[in-house]
């Protein structure tokens, strides 16, 4: 039995779809050129996965320069300046959603649950139900995928009890904090180039001003034991 098959089988109230199936096209683009065999080593060597809670850097300078991501930063993104950044954790469940502008590549070091949406249905709508308006797809390790920006997303969901670890490359700037006088009517943006709205379970960004809107049964799941 594979590990898709085991983490389905473990929680059998969702629907999860493997990167293979034709609706992930829409998400986003999964890229097999790149060797990040380096991007791993020094991962290995230097980064421990957190707990208990998530943690996430815009920018380690050190991955940046590491000759994969700077090849991604010329295919994918025209040569634009990028940034690349750690993100690890123990997440369970899907209490936020994101967009920017512009793609955001992921390069998965552990096999990881990632739910998607499309910004049309909340920009239509005003609010999004992950569980009613999102797909929810299962991401192996070692796999490079280019969400683009108009793909709702947030941290990944954990598969294995150890927890998750990816790198995250964006359009540099991206996920920083905003300026101390900045002013604007659009209450999804959080931080730079990042919008944001979460689900009211989440006290500790509505205490600091992040909107609520997801709203639906709050997606929960079990990780495979270790």
């Amino acid at each position: 039995m594979s590990i898709l098959e085991d983490f389905q089988k473990k929680n059998p109230d969702y629907k999860i779809l493997s990167i293979d199936d034709p609706d992930f096209k829409k998400y986003g683009k999964v890229y097999t050129k790149y060797d990040i065999s380096e991007v791993k080593d020094y991962m290995d060597k230097n980064v421990k996965i957190s707990s208990p809670s998530n943690f996430y850097t815009p920018s380690n300078k050190e991955l940046e320069k590491i000759p994969a991501i700077q090849e991604m930063g010329k295919d994918i993104y025209a040569f634009m300046p990028i940034e690349a950044g750690e993100c690890t954790g123990q997440s369970t469940n899907f209490s936020a959603i994101e967009y920017h502008q512009g793609s955001e590549t992921n390069i998965m070091l552990t096999d990881v649950i990632m739910v998607l949406g499309q910004r049309s249905t909340l920009d239509t709508k005003g609010e999004y139900s992950p569980s009613e308006d999102g797909q929810i797809f299962f991401v192996p390790a070692g796999t490079v995928v280019e969400f683009y920006s108009t793909t709702l997303h947030y941290a990944p969901i954990k598969v294995h009890d150890s927890g998750f670890s990816i790198i995250v490359i964006l359009i540099k700037g991206s996920n920083e904090e905003l300026p101390a006088d900045f002013k604007s009517d659009n209450k999804r943006i959080v931080k730079q180039n990042k919008f944001q709205l979460v689900d009211p379970s989440r006290k500790d960004k509505i205490a600091i001003g992040v909107e609520v809107g997801l709203t639906g049964k709050l997606i929960e799941m079990t990780p495979l034991d270790k």
